[in-house]
């Protein structure tokens, strides 16, 4: 234990201790679909999929991202060799076309099968129909296009107890199922949502009451009682059954979309293979899609993984990667292959092999560490993004932004009913940003920094979904008070050098770790940080980097930059010194006084 210091930006260090932690999970390399690579089933048997995405509800509110989420998971699962998908989005997705494809599908499932399941839209909750099949009573529920309380709206839904009703016909066949459910059915919120932020998109409706329900469920004397009762199935939900799915920005791609359903998509194509032997375990597939989720929803999303009880998560593979005999090598493979994953698994090949890494560079010895400074001319160049930044005045007029030129991305004014990355309140000159205040009292001429932040922190997602370094802070899912104790987490860097940093509300960089005499590798499985919460309050993003190596170069930079205005010169100095094994965490949570 140390003694406290003093920080003066947003955050205040109370002490660092290194002790043991039991593992949240393993960690996702980056890895992401390429000629040759496939995705194939540990067994040896064919992989199946049925993936549905519903935005266009005909009576309740619809949603913006289901659709894209059905896209994404079909376009990964095809690339990666999968040839038995089907998809239904929006009026396809009636009760009867689903009924349907799920009963061909499971006349198709052969012995050892591996059946991914996914849908993506509406959830609700209803009183249980089997006694004692929920804990409190309510059993989830999956609305579909054309729902409404009426006796032929009724209709269209399907219980939860429907699909563990097919998921035990897939178990009977012999098959492995994978079910994604990127649907809400509670009514809470993890965090409330600033009252003058635009309008958030939740894939929940509200509790309704049907005064005839002529639906007449499917079902036999196999069904299990509850998803405890199946026997090899791994089932990925986007929240607890008490809170609601927002849908959220992901970086790089318009609009919005289902965190969960991204996340799996890029595990499908590799990214949960931790360890590059070929072999995805359900402990590594439920880690890494479970920080995705957590950091792209800056903490109002955790998802539930639930695994069958004769599965063991440590041991048990979801699935493989497999690649096959490749003879030319460079661009011109995949153009005489054709299209990725398109040729047949070769029985007996080998796992994908490790990803190529680079050399690593000679690294400085650590006295020099704390006193190495950069030539001047190398330091990083500012950071230029193409994407504009959209700016909305929350009384809707544009002129206040006529001065507002930012150093790394363009900004784009926008009505705040135009889908806007930051809304600026002239009255309190707060920012807020998707229903949390960013930082309080800027006034125009600050408002670039605020917007460059945003900009940063974008491609801070972006590059920590890739190859996430496993980290929680406590408590989340609430707006932290001044002077409370917040704990940063990071778990599995047990002799891993460790790089701790924060990117307050208006871009202030303020290094946390390591800092004077802290410990150059972490010599046990978690790092605890705890911090309390001062001034400046808003948002904050806390960025870990974790390599085999000590991060010299990147660690003198963030020393350099340290309580600077440097979102963009911290985004250039990662992309320049990363090490090719790093691993990155970017979770952000929100202050207020």
């Amino acid at each position: 234990m140390r003694m406290p210091r003093e920080l003066d930006c947003g955050i205040k260090r109370l002490c660092a201790t290194i002790g043991l932690a039991a593992l949240i999970g393993l960690i996702s390399p980056h890895a992401h679909a390429t000629g040759g690579l496939s995705i194939s089933n540990p067994d040896g048997a064919a992989v199946r999929a049925l993936v549905i995405g519903i935005d266009d509800y005909q009576h309740v509110r619809k949603l913006k991202g289901a659709v894209a989420d059905a896209t994404d998971i079909v376009t990964s699962l095809k690339s990666m060799g999968v040839g038995d998908v089907v998809v239904l989005t929006n009026a396809q997705a009636d009760r009867a076309s689903i009924l349907r494809e799920i009963s061909s599908l499971v006349e198709r499932t052969k012995n050892n099968d591996l059946i991914f399941l996914s849908i993506a839209g509406h959830g609700t909750q209803e009183p249980e129909r089997v006694k004692g099949s929920e804990p409190d009573g309510m059993e989830n529920v999956f609305l579909l296009p054309g729902f409404e309380t009426t006796p032929t709206g009724s209709i269209e839904r399907v219980l939860g107890s429907e699909f563990n009703h097919f998921i035990r016909q897939f178990e009977l066949r012999g098959a492995k199922v994978i079910f994604v459910a990127d649907t809400c059915h509670g009514g809470g919120m993890v965090r409330d949502i600033d009252p003058r932020a635009a309008e958030m998109s939740f894939r929940q409706v509200p509790r309704y009451t049907l005064l005839v329900d002529e639906l007449k469920p499917v079902s036999d004397s196999n069904d299990p009682k509850s998803e405890l009762d199946l026997d090899h199935t791994a089932f990925l939900a986007a929240v607890d059954r008490y809170t609601k799915a927002p849908e959220v920005r992901i970086p790089g791609i318009d609009g919005l979309r289902g965190a969960l359903s991204y996340a799996v998509a890029r595990a499908v194509e590799g990214s949960a293979d931790i360890n590059h032997d070929g072999k995805v375990t359900l402990k590594e597939l439920f880690s890494n899609v479970r920080q995705v989720v957590y950091q792209l929803s800056d903490q109002r999303q955790n998802i539930v993984t639930i695994s069958s009880p004769p599965q063991t998560p440590d041991t048990d593979v979801a699935f493989e990667l497999t690649r096959g005999v490749v003879l030319i090598q460079g661009p011109a493979a995949r153009a005489a292959s054709g299209p990725a994953g398109s040729g047949a698994p070769v029985e007996g090949q080998a796992p994908a092999p490790p990803a190529v890494t680079a050399k690593a560079p000679n690294i400085p010895t650590l006295a020099a560490a704390a006193t190495k400074e950069l030539p001047t001319g190398d330091a990083p160049a500012p950071l230029r993004l193409a994407a504009p930044i959209r700016l909305a005045a929350l009384d809707g007029k544009t002129n206040y932004f006529a001065s507002v030129v930012p150093k790394d991305v363009p900004v784009q004014a926008v009505q705040p009913t135009d889908n806007p990355d930051l809304i600026w309140d002239p009255v309190s000159h707060d920012v807020i940003a998707w229903g949390d205040v960013v930082a309080y009292g800027i006034d125009v001429a600050s408002l670039p920094t605020v917007v460059d932040r945003t900009a940063a922190i974008r491609e801070l997602k972006r590059i920590a979904t890739r190859s996430p370094q496993i980290m929680r802070i406590w408590p989340d899912d609430r707006q932290q008070r001044a002077g409370q104790t917040v704990e940063v987490d990071l778990s599995d860097v047990g002799s891993r050098a460790v790089l701790l940093f924060n990117v307050s509300g208006d871009g202030t960089i303020q290094l946390l770790y390591p800092v004077g005499s802290d410990a150059a590798l972490a010599r046990s499985a978690s790092l605890r940080l705890p911090l309390r919460v001062g001034e400046p309050f808003g948002a904050e993003q806390i960025v870990a980097v974790t390599s085999q190596q000590r991060m010299v170069d990147l660690e003198t930079v963030l020393m350099q930059l340290n309580r600077r205005r440097a979102s963009g010169q911290v985004i250039k100095s990662l992309e320049r010194y990363l090490p090719a094994d790093a691993r990155i965490a970017s979770v952000g949570f929100f202050s207020a006084p």
